[in-house]
């Protein structure tokens, strides 16, 4: 059918819901559902290796990476790792840019500045093997992954 869905995967904020959200259970939706394209949203906080091992093993998954981009200033450190995993099980084509809206502006500035801005630290490169995050690599989370995905014409504009 040519489906793409957008999936919450990460703790929940409301109480007896988290275990709904848990990122291995997407394993059944897309052994079921081989044809879905599964956008995974949050990259599975904190349950990210769960995610990438599902990734890994399923083509059609993608990781987004909403909410958690504005952590370039609170916690550097995790954000590098999560982005550096997600690309290593996903590769750098299915990774998607995203954020949360809330409030004017809300978070859409900080994720734009911190996927703008982001280097993956050297030592985590030497020490896990992370693949430096390119002017590319950054073009296609920001958009190219998705409009491909989507089968959108990014040359055609809208007037």
């Amino acid at each position: 059918m040519g489906v793409t869905v957008s999936i919450h995967t990460a703790g929940a904020g409301a109480p007896g819901q988290g275990k709904y959200c848990l990122p291995v259970l997407l394993d059944d939706v897309v052994n079921d559902f081989y044809d879905l394209n599964v956008i995974a949203f949050h990259a599975g906080w904190p349950l990210c290796h769960d995610l990438n091992m599902v990734a890994l093993s399923h083509p059609k998954v993608y990781i987004s990476l909403s909410l958690i981009m504005p952590w370039y200033k609170a916690a550097p450190r995790r954000l590098a790792e999560i982005i550096g995993e997600a690309i290593q099980f996903a590769g750098p084509d299915r990774i998607v840019w995203g954020t949360d809206f809330y409030g004017p502006g809300g978070l859409f500035r900080e994720a734009t500045i911190g996927l703008r801005t982001f280097e993956m630290p050297e030592d985590l490169q030497k020490g896990y093997g992370f693949a430096p995050v390119t002017e590319e690599v950054k073009r296609k989370i920001f958009g190219e992954n998705l409009a491909k995905l989507l089968k959108l014409d990014t040359n055609r504009r809208i007037k």
